[in-house]
């Protein structure tokens, strides 16, 4: 192997670059701008939040097989990234390797990004810009040295992307779509959001291709069949220790009825919450206590809430509940506050990722030049990702899954536009010719 010529190969670069300053940000808690509020412990038994949840469930694991508490199987926040701490568990309560496994995953998502940029638009700067943006985009780093499951959701999600638009077999192409419909079930049993998701992006690729006569939508069914085969197992597992069917996760329905309920703004931290005692959490948490309810339970209850504020904000107050939404939206995409006044590290974010999102229109409608097909169902699923979160609380680090998908279209308009005032030349050559259509 000749290292001179690898250690000038651009991608092990960035790739380097991307881990080392994830590196850094893991073992100097200095540079977390959270550090106060959300210290870095490296110890299993120093977590708080979510954090703490994914490590007891990862114990249940290693004592009973399977997540869980007190031998009750717990379905909150999906079943596989219990799993993959539980690996590290094993051997220590030190989570520095989960971390530095985090980082990896996450630097290794620079050089998928910008090869799927390169795949589409068949250059290679704008993949490498699209590389750039996710190596350096700091609110990802937030979540890279605690036990939560952005990290592995993301590399899981975009890994069936990159599958799906980067392999072929010319003989078998039904068998992308089975795999990549593994892969998507897979990081769904990460993320429940995903499931929904996945669904909706069926339909709306099948319509596509059917319009377009790209003689591809039967190949959809080959996906769904993937996504299920992995799905149902714990479907019937859940099934067995609930008497319910949930597909995924029994976790999000605190989210959502807290995001779509109306007076407390949609927010979890809201000082009038205390006071409102028709307010979703008030109401559960007292029958929580009172019935001495489990984890799903509590879920089960904020779903029906969920149900009855959805169907009452659109029949009685559609123009406050869609304000709600775009609400959302913004806190989605954008980090924007409303309960408390924005530090300058938030509103630099908010400013950087509002530009980007331009980018991403523009480098859209100036890609689908180059590759229509693959433009088209990007976009279409980065409008899918967000339109589950218009009716959830919605905090900075449940964009994060997406961002690779938004910098391939930011990355090519910061391109094109650099490009346009002679800023830069296209160097490397014209990659393959694109055969995704």
């Amino acid at each position: 192997m000749n290292f001179t010529k690898l250690l000038k190969n651009k991608y092990i670069i960035l790739f380097a670059v991307a881990f080392a300053v994830r590196t850094a940000y893991i073992f100097f808690p200095s540079f977390d701008v959270y550090s106060k509020t959300f210290p870095v412990n490296y110890y299993s038994y120093e977590q708080i939040s979510d954090g703490k949840t994914y490590v007891n469930l990862a114990n249940g694991i290693l004592e009973y097989g399977y997540p869980s508490k007190n031998g009750s199987l717990i379905m909150y926040g999906g079943y596989v990234y219990p799993f993959v701490v539980a690996m590290f568990l094993k051997f220590s309560m030190n989570l520095i390797p989960l971390f530095l496994f985090q980082a990896f995953i996450s630097s290794l998502l620079c050089i998928m990004a910008a090869k799927v940029s390169v795949r589409i638009f068949k250059n290679e700067m704008s993949g490498l810009i699209t590389g750039i943006l996710w190596a350096f985009y700091y609110p990802a780093f937030f979540t890279i040295p605690r036990p939560l499951t952005e990290m592995v959701f993301t590399f899981l999600f975009f890994g069936g992307i990159f599958y799906i638009l980067s392999v072929r077999h010319k003989r078998a192409e039904w068998l992308i779509y089975l795999i990549s419909g593994i892969i998507f079930s897979i990081a769904t049993l990460t993320r429940a959001v995903l499931f929904y998701v996945f669904i909706f992006m069926s339909v709306a690729y099948f319509i596509y291709f059917l319009v377009r006569k790209r003689k591809y939508e039967y190949r959809i069914i080959f996906a769904l069949l993937g996504f299920f085969i992995i799905q149902f197992p714990w479907t019937y597992l859940g099934y067995v220790q609930t008497d319910k069917i949930v597909f995924a996760s029994s976790g999000g329905g605190g989210n959502l009825a807290i995001g779509t309920n109306i007076p407390g703004k949609g927010e979890y931290s809201n000082k009038e919450i205390e006071n409102m005692p028709d307010h979703p959490k008030n109401i559960v948490d007292k029958l929580s206590k009172e019935n001495n309810w489990t984890n799903t339970q509590k879920d089960s209850a904020y779903t029906e809430i969920a149900k009855i504020q959805l169907r009452e904000n659109f029949r009685d107050r559609p123009l406050s509940a869609v304000k709600l939404m775009i609400v959302q939206i913004s806190r989605f995409w954008l980090n924007v506050p409303f309960s408390y006044k924005p530090g300058l590290g938030n509103i630099a974010n908010t400013a950087i990722t509002f530009v980007l999102l331009i980018f991403m229109i523009y480098g859209y409608i100036k890609g689908r030049n180059k590759n229509k097909a693959a433009a088209d169902l990007l976009i279409i699923l980065v409008i899918l990702f967000s339109i589950p979160h218009s009716i959830t609380v919605s905090l900075v680090r449940y964009s994060f899954p997406i961002l690779p998908v938004v910098y391939i279209f930011s990355g090519y308009g910061i391109y094109t536009m650099m490009s346009r005032f002679g800023l830069t030349k296209r160097f490397g050559g014209e990659a393959e010719p694109n055969t995704s259509e």
